[in-house]
């Protein structure tokens, strides 16, 4: 059931969740990294955590400014359908949300799902793919299915520190 603002009114639905905005309980904080995204409480498998949210600019133009900052919270996202790539390019470098503050990790605790509300353009949904404990930093894997392998490897040290680290970042790919 839709309400005048095009809102999910149904008080169980699950795509109600990435309307409402970032769960209760997510801090940013000064880390080995830089900054990540910590959570004062418990986050169990499957629940939703935050959006990665920004601007939608096209290939074109993320190309352009990764040229001109190498620090930038470009994300990339390739969905496949029938046979067709479909490109979603969101900077959150200048407007964004907390979500850019989410660390890589070889072992992450969460995963980014593409939903759509009202729109053929996703948003960038994280969820947790395993419990997080309180204080826990939230992190994903910023490469795709295919780039845990050496050759999808870029010159980027890793600093997630965990056991299986594949000692360097993925490769940005669809982008560059």
């Amino acid at each position: 059931v839709l309400g005048v603002f095009g809102f999910c009114l149904c008080t169980l639905c699950q795509n109600r969740i990435v309307q409402l905005g970032p769960r209760t309980g997510l801090r940013i904080s000064h880390c080995s990294k830089g900054y990540g995204l910590y959570t004062d409480i418990a986050i169990e498998t499957g629940q939703f955590v935050c959006e990665y949210a920004g601007e939608i600019i096209d290939i074109t133009e993320a190309q352009r400014r990764s040229n001109l900052d190498n620090e930038n919270y470009i994300f990339v996202i390739n969905e496949h359908f029938s046979g067709d790539i479909t490109t979603t390019v969101i900077d959150s470098t200048i407007i964004g949300n907390i979500g850019r503050y989410i660390n890589h990790s070889c072992e992450p605790n969460c995963v980014i799902v593409p939903v759509r509300v009202d729109s053929l353009i996703p948003r960038l949904a994280i969820f947790a793919i395993k419990d997080i404990q309180c204080n826990e930093e939230i992190t994903y894997h910023y490469g795709s299915e295919g780039s845990h392998s050496q050759n999808n490897l870029s010159e980027v040290k890793c600093l997630c520190e965990s056991f299986s680290c594949n000692r360097f970042l993925p490769r940005k790919t669809g982008l560059f």
